[in-house]
């Protein structure tokens, strides 16, 4: 039986979708169906894996801070702020924190995010009231509240994938690349199937679709707004779609900071038990 903490935790852990990955579409949408010798280049052209490792290539910084504002959209209307810490640990490790700042009652949501070479992650929060840490590493599991899982804070993973090109077209003015993903044997994840649109010109990706065991769309994170800062292609503005739950989480980012040095004293469990507990 799943505790309340771990529940609770998995709100923390989904509410950082973040820079988590990752067009409208309407309830009737068909997905186009991955061709099975798409992925060969011929004639010189794309190979969807290396397009989408071109994808993941784009974020080249050490470390970063990110201010966001999130309102939350079902039966009623939510708003926070948070603060998103991450580093990139000699090991291979992604670190992150994430620090809620309003409203102030939010703070008990704070938590610590690793994220493991081998695609595994894992959350941590501290519980003030038990002077306690709880941890999940749930690979498919699902708050109450955002409903999103760990697999979509990581930025999607999309390395769980081997992909298909299943198709060139125009979204939103641009010429894209539709890839196809399906899950590698052996990976872990709720959503066995995963549809990137990448851009031709920075192959930056302004759409993510995220399939359940059925086949039918999950999940669907659109990019309004992506800006060069610091040298680095910076999605600032999103959604994510929870269609299930019939929940819109909208994402903007306030301040934006890249390789600033970060000390690694902030992704500890003692600096998070100290905001926590403020």
């Amino acid at each position: 039986m799943k505790t309340k903490h771990t529940h609770t935790l998995r709100s923390l852990i989904a509410s950082v979708v973040l820079t988590s990955l990752l067009a409208a579409c309407s309830n009737s949408h068909t997905p186009n169906q991955p061709d099975a010798a798409a992925n060969r280049p011929t004639s010189g052209g794309p190979n969807a894996n290396e397009l989408v490792d071109r994808y993941r290539a784009l974020d080249k910084s050490s470390d970063s801070t990110v201010r966001l504002s999130c309102t939350i959209t079902s039966s009623e209307t939510k708003r926070l702020l948070l603060t998103i810490y991450r580093k990139r640990a000699a090991d291979g490790r992604r670190l992150m924190l994430v620090e809620f700042t309003s409203p102030e009652l939010e703070r008990d949501r704070d938590g610590l995010i690793t994220i493991l070479p081998d695609g595994k992650v894992e959350g941590v929060r501290y519980v003030q009231s038990t002077d306690s840490f709880i941890v999940t590493d749930d690979p498919a599991g699902e708050d109450a509240l955002f409903g999103m899982t760990l697999q979509e804070l990581a930025d999607g993973q999309p390395e769980k994938y081997d992909f298909t090109l299943a198709g060139e077209e125009t979204y939103e003015g641009a010429s894209v690349y539709r890839l196809d993903g399906k899950l590698k044997p052996g990976a872990e994840s709720k959503f066995p199937r995963l549809v990137l649109l990448l851009d031709k010109q920075n192959f930056t990706a302004p759409q993510a679709e995220f399939y359940d065991n059925h086949n039918e769309l999950a999940r669907r994170l659109t990019v309004s707004k992506t800006e060069q800062i610091g040298g680095q292609w910076t999605r600032t503005r999103w959604s994510i779609d929870n269609r299930l739950r019939q929940r819109k989480i909208d994402f903007e980012a306030v301040e934006v900071k890249y390789d600033q040095k970060l000390s690694d004293s902030i992704f500890t469990r003692e600096h998070l038990k100290k905001i926590a507990s403020k």
